[in-house]
């Protein structure tokens, strides 16, 4: 009955844990190596409205290598722009956005962003994508 006891014990502990695991996005077509990227971390119900996590990187390379660790196993997206004014925002124009942004997956939306579908990383291991600025 004690063996049973600590079998249960340890198999419901092990239930409760979540595997942890690191995504890493690598962002090329930086033009210019000024100003800040922004990037933003997102799940299904928080996408595009307030960011689970979300990072200002100087710009100072034409590439750069972003990491987010011990994320649970579940379904990410990534929106990024390129504060090249330092402004603190994404500045727009009549046309939409006038300095450079990205989505994972180099999704592309039409008359606006693209749908987190579109942008969906699954992360069930530690994971890399890469993401090109436009």
């Amino acid at each position: 009955m004690k063996k049973l006891i600590i079998l249960l014990t340890v198999l419901i502990a092990a239930s409760t844990l979540q595997a942890q695991n690191k995504l890493t996005i690598v962002v090329n077509g930086i033009e210019e190596q000024k100003g800040q990227l922004f990037v933003a971390l997102y799940d299904e119900n928080s996408f595009l409205q307030k960011p689970l996590i979300g990072k200002i990187i100087n710009v100072e390379v034409a590439e750069l290598s972003i990491a987010f660790d011990s994320l649970k196993l579940e379904n990410y997206a990534v929106a990024i722009f390129h504060d090249k004014n330092g402004n603190g925002k994404l500045d727009m124009g009549a046309y939409g956005p006038t300095e450079p942004y990205a989505f994972s997956n180099n999704a592309e939306g039409v008359f606006g962003p693209p749908s987190f579908e579109a942008c969906l990383i699954k992360v069930d291991t530690d994971t890399r994508v890469q993401i090109k600025l436009e």
